[in-house]
This record gives structure tokens, sequence and C-alpha cells, in this order.
């Protein structure tokens, strides 16, 4: 348990795994169950959307395991949260596709958006963040 009150703390560092964990989880569980997505529409939406969840987590993985001492390593970690960010874009838009073609309920959708939208704030702030060290 942590001695750090609530209000005091801040947000962790890996703070956008923990929301990817839980958008991941939330997103596979939405489109695999029959009265969001019919079976018909499995292959249309389900498996593109899965395969999306596991891109993201591909990507923020590889950037997590680069440690930027040089400029080059910094941009290439940039590149993959930048993948990152553009994962959840699309799974917005194929959110989107879905509510188009399928009678889903957009407030079903409702939390399923809000993480995306935080994954995409907290990918960016992270990526902003991504600095060569100073040498000392």
């Amino acid at each position: 348990m942590s001695n750090v009150l609530v209000r005091h703390r801040s947000i962790s560092e890996l703070e956008f795994y923990r929301n990817a964990c839980e958008l991941r989880g939330t997103l596979t569980r939405f489109v695999m169950n029959e009265k969001n997505v019919p079976k018909r529409y499995k292959f249309v939406f389900a498996v593109p959307m899965v395969n999306l969840l596991l891109e993201l987590f591909n990507n923020i993985t590889m950037a997590n395991t680069i440690y930027a001492i040089s400029e080059h390593e910094a941009q290439l970690r940039r590149d993959y949260q930048t993948k990152a960010i553009a994962n959840c874009e699309q799974a917005l838009q194929l959110l989107q596709y879905m509510t188009d073609t399928l009678p889903i309920d957009v407030n079903k959708l409702r939390i399923p958006i809000d993480l995306i939208r935080k994954e995409i704030a907290l990918l960016k702030a992270w990526r902003k963040a991504t600095k060569v060290p100073a040498k000392e």
C-alpha cells in the first residue's frame, strides 16, 4: 500500500500501459459479445479490432524496450509511439464504422471511447517526454 494520499498521487510512468491493458480487455469483450457484434460480422469487426489491439501492444512494447541514448534511438522510440497513437485512431475509426453498419447502442461505446481518448493523451505525453539524456 502506498503511504501517499490519493489526492496527492500523480500519474504513474506506465499509466499508458495500465490504461492500454484495460482498453484491450474492454474492447475485446465488447466485439466478441454476440449481442454487440453478430457472428456474421466477426471477421469484419471483431478480428480487425483484436488485431489492432495486438498491434497497439506490440508498438508500446517496442517503444518501451528502447532506452534512448542517441538521437537515432530517441527517434526510433518516437516512431513506435506514433504508431501506437495511430493504432488508437484506427480503433476509433473501426468503432465509427461499426456504429454506421450495425444497430449498436452508442451509449455502450462511451467507456471504450473514453479509454481510447485517454490512451491517446497518455501516449502523446509519453512521446513528448522522450528525449536523449544529457551527457555528463
